[in-house]
């Protein structure tokens, strides 16, 4: 995707056991390249989900490439703020702005 902005993927409405696997792989997919994830339609985001996306921030930075978490629906925001990781939601904001 040279000379293009990075691929954006909307993440599912519903962040738990129920997506969580097939979302994987959805990111996984698109690995080796710079992604934002669109997070605004989120209405429930889990436990595992935050997870995920802890794990995947570190995968993308230790790959070298990009990976932001754009425009966090409220339940995302209560998510990460919930389980300690508002900081890092926090960053995601300054990397995207």
């Amino acid at each position: 995707m040279t000379g293009h902005g990075p691929e954006v993927f909307v993440l599912p409405g519903r962040m738990d056991a129920s997506t969580l696997p097939e979302t994987y792989a959805d990111i996984v997919r698109r690995r080796g390249n710079d992604l934002d994830l669109e997070a605004s339609q989120v209405d429930r985001f889990g436990a595992q989900a935050l997870q995920l996306m802890l794990s995947s921030f570190a995968t993308w930075r230790e790959d070298g490439f990009r990976l932001r978490l754009l425009d966090p629906s409220p339940a995302v925001r209560t998510a990460f703020d919930q389980l300690g990781c508002a900081p890092v939601l926090d960053q995601q904001e300054e990397i995207a702005a």
